[in-house]
């Protein structure tokens, strides 16, 4: 039975629903404008009536989304790499099917395509027509990119129809999902923190302007000696009040670095700018020995290995490693020596790959140091993140809990002076 054209009908339909849906929400806020204009001119009749409501509420409501969607963006493309992590997979999982029945490719594809939406079921289906073209998997992969992860793209234009390197990334599919909600926890932690920490400058950004220079007046009014904390606590008011325009480059800074860091590690694009390269060195070491180890397994030649791993890895940092490696073999050097002074492998893996290379099992191990890095990078990113947080979280509290004790603290003294 043919299930294509009803997953498509049932497709369509999902996509009218979620229109509807988008218009229904539209017409709730315009009706919210709406009433929100017609309470104004009953409140003021003499007013200006309910266009001018009605265009300041349209006016804020676009302002606040578009500020919202700004400040979002690292969580909406982190959101976004998630949906392209699950079509990678499922894409893998797929392939992999098809394999192991001797399922025509093609015929699994358009039946996946069916149920996508109508961008992404294009490209399966040019997917699915190159395969009915004649091609092989390998090069039906290199015609259409971003299908698989690019080491992974790696790995199947090296191994081609081989199912025993398709068997092989089942690991990788395996790993993804078992660390998917560390990875999820993760982001909830820096966004709770991120939350906390942009309301509570907001916040003491209102109390070093209006509260502090009130209670300032008030004690001096009444001639009360105030306390070193409460001196201290004025004192830093005033200079972030005068000196407010030295400290917002530091701020803008941490702001862009840690916007930077959640989207590298939302896989949506795979830059490595300055400052961030060790954070991510385990991830990209990973990849880099996973498609070693199919190339290996295939017996290419390793500059050819090196090559298709320059075709596939989309920065150009990693690509000047891989250059570099290269240059260093074609002049004579040991690959291994060039693997591990590129910071791909450390010196214990480097002996044991030596030891590999000796009884003739370099790719499994180079395998195993592939997931190994890989399952290490994501448990040092969760422990980054719960040894960054607990301790933020403290000293948030911290610095409140002095700010009203030490405000505060001379009203004790004005109360016995008052009676």
């Amino acid at each position: 039975m043919n299930i294509t054209p009803i997953l498509r009908e049932v497709n369509r339909r999902r996509r009218r629903e979620n229109f509807v849906n988008d218009l229904k929400f539209i017409g709730i806020a315009i009706l919210a404008l709406v009433l929100l204009g017609n309470i104004a001119v009953l409140a003021d009749p003499e007013g200006g009536g309910i266009l001018i409501p009605f265009l300041l509420g349209f006016f804020f409501f676009v302002a606040f989304n578009s500020l919202f969607n700004v400040a979002l963006l690292p969580f909406l493309l982190y959101w976004w790499g998630n949906v392209q992590t699950i079509r990678q997979r499922t894409f893998l999982s797929l392939v992999q099917t098809s394999v192991a029945t001797d399922t025509p490719m093609q015929q699994i594809v358009r039946a996946y395509a069916a149920t996508c939406g109508s961008w992404y079921a294009r490209r399966l289906e040019r997917f699915a027509c190159a395969l009915d073209a004649g091609k092989s998997l390998e090069e039906a992969a290199q015609e259409n990119k971003g299908l698989f992860r690019y080491d992974i793209a790696g790995i199947i234009r090296l191994g081609g129809n081989d199912p025993d390197t398709l068997r092989s990334l089942e690991t990788v599919s395996s790993d993804e999902r078992d660390f998917s909600v560390i990875k999820t926890h993760t982001l909830i932690r820096i966004c709770y923190l991120c939350w906390i920490i942009v309301h509570m400058l907001l916040v003491m950004t209102f109390v070093f302007c209006n509260i502090v220079p009130q209670f300032e007046k008030i004690y001096k009014d009444f001639d009360t000696s105030l306390p070193a904390m409460t001196m201290l606590i004025i004192g830093i008011s005033q200079l972030c009040i005068n000196y407010w325009y030295l400290g917002m480059p530091c701020m803008m800074l941490i702001a862009l670095a840690l916007v930077t860091y959640l989207i590298l590690q939302t896989g949506c694009f795979v830059f490595r700018p300055f400052g961030f390269r060790r954070m991510f060195r385990s991830t990209d070491s990973a990849k880099f020995l996973l498609v070693f180890a199919a190339g290996v397994r295939r017996r290419f030649s390793i500059p050819a290995i090196l090559t298709m791993y320059n075709w596939t890895v989309p920065s150009e940092y990693l690509r000047r490693k891989a250059v570099r490696i290269r240059a260093a073999i074609e002049s004579g050097g040991d690959w291994i020596d060039a693997v591990c002074r590129s910071g791909f492998v450390n010196v214990p893996e480097a002996s044991l790959l030596r030891s590999a290379q000796r009884t003739g099992n370099t790719a499994v191990v180079l395998e195993q140091l592939a997931h190994s890095k890989e399952r290490s990078q994501m448990r040092r990113d969760d422990l980054l993140s719960k040894l960054v947080f607990v301790p933020l979280m403290f000293l948030l509290g911290a610095v409140v809990g002095t700010f009203a004790i030490a405000m505060f603290l001379p009203l004790i003294s004005l109360i016995m002076a008052l009676t």
